[in-house]
């Protein structure tokens, strides 16, 4: 049997405080602790931690092989590319240091405890930024016209963008869906909150690629009530499609100033050529310059799944695939485990649904070296490992009482 994990309560408080300040800038928000660049300093402690501690761990998960194949395709891009400063950039700013996040909750998360105190930390910075939403869009003050529209954007350079600010939203969605039911009272009334907030933002960010990722996280939502009522449900989907349509201002129903529709088509048929002319793929984040190059454009994708394809070609969408593949099949073996905890179960079908949502804004974002990937997979372990020491003591529980009545008979 394995032994219980020593809980680290140190090393989660302070993986709890990073998750917290990075989502929040907080150095861009506190001028001394971005005068001392406190979050710098927080992760590459915790990183170095991390390895060293995951360099010994005897029992590495399933996970393993798929994330070391991104990794290898992720590298391989960056060394062979058409523009080599761009990609080391990306793959040492974006791929190594959001990759971090995963390893300090592969290393330090272990239990339920320890897992309810990451969630808590992310809902939290997620709260806050919905706070400030809230007030932006009741102010005013964070309104402001772009494509033609007045769109509600973040407070930070990280969310200032709206159609950013708007997957943050939609990236709430599957916690609070999920959460809600297992929780409290006072939780309940954060997580409606919070609802509330991601809602106001997803509408008023005026964003089309967060309207479809919403359709489409509801649906899947919908479907899976409509297994336990479906007539109930039906009645339900019908009457959301009509409040919601009703319900969004006029001008974000209309067609941006800009035709950004024809942009966006631009965009993919150039990503068709740069696929055809290079099929073997022009590097990470390299699009940009090669489609300077043959059509004197210079903007990105807009689409996760043409970025993938044009910078490594069918390599980096096959292991991107495999990743994210193997993230959602661990989740549901969770969930299907008969000594798995309503909290973790809750978990898990939030991880998989947040995978879902995320590859949902692809289909107009750009999010291949983001760090909601890390963030899914970092869990992904971490509720793995929670899960597999909880069914061992649960099992050794139950042995215990069986050979005790055995006994008595």
């Amino acid at each position: 049997m394995k032994s219980k994990p020593k809980e680290q309560k140190l090393f989660v408080y302070l993986t709890c405080i990073y998750i917290f300040s990075w989502y929040l800038q907080i150095g861009l928000r506190v001028d001394i602790l971005g005068a001392i660049r406190f979050e710098f300093i927080l992760g590459a402690f915790l990183s170095v931690c991390a390895i060293v501690k995951l360099l010994n761990e005897p029992q590495p998960t399933r996970l393993k092989g798929p994330v070391i194949f991104f990794f290898l395709v992720l590298g391989f891009y960056t060394i062979f590319s058409y523009d080599r400063s761009v990609s080391w950039d990306i793959f040492y700013n974006r791929v190594i240091k959001f990759s971090m996040l995963a390893a300090f909750l592969a290393a330090f998360v272990r239990t339920e405890w320890a897992l309810k105190m990451v969630v808590a930390a992310f809902l939290l910075a997620m709260l806050k930024m919905g706070q400030e939403g809230f007030m932006g869009w009741i102010s005013g003050g964070m309104i402001w016209q772009n494509q033609g529209i007045p769109r509600l954007h973040g407070v930070t350079p990280l969310y200032r963008h709206p159609n950013s600010y708007s997957g943050m939203a939609v990236g709430c969605l599957p916690f609070i869906f999920y959460l809600y039911p297992i929780v409290n009272r006072w939780q309940k009334s954060l997580l409606a909150l919070l609802l509330i907030f991601s809602l106001i933002i997803i509408v008023f960010t005026g964003s089309r690629t967060g309207y479809v990722a919403t359709f489409l996280l509801a649906a899947y939502f919908w479907r899976e009530k409509l297994k336990h009522h479906k007539l109930k449900y039906i009645f339900i989907g019908i009457a959301l499609i009509f409040v919601t349509y009703i319900s969004l201002p006029d001008a974000y129903l209309e067609e941006a100033e800009g035709s950004s529709s024809d942009a966006r088509i631009r965009i993919i048929k150039d990503a068709i050529s740069v696929f055809i002319n290079h099929p073997w793929g022009v590097g990470v984040a390299a699009f940009p310059s090669v489609r300077m190059e043959m059509f004197n454009k210079f903007q990105d994708t807009h689409n996760l799944y043409l970025e993938l394809l044009t910078n490594m070609s069918l390599l980096g969408l096959i292991s991107f695939s495999v990743l994210i593949y193997r993230i959602v099949i661990e989740n549901k073996k969770i969930i299907n485990n008969e000594w798995s905890s309503p909290f973790i179960i809750a978990l898990s079908r939030s991880i998989i649904a947040f995978v879902y949502a995320r590859l949902f804004l692809g289909v107009f974002g750009m999010d291949t070296y983001e760090i909601y990937w890390w963030f899914a997979l970092g869990l992904t372990i971490a509720t793995l490992r929670a899960s597999t020491f909880r069914n061992e003591d649960k099992k050794s529980l139950f042995k215990k009482k069986l050979s005790y009545k055995k006994q008595q008979l």
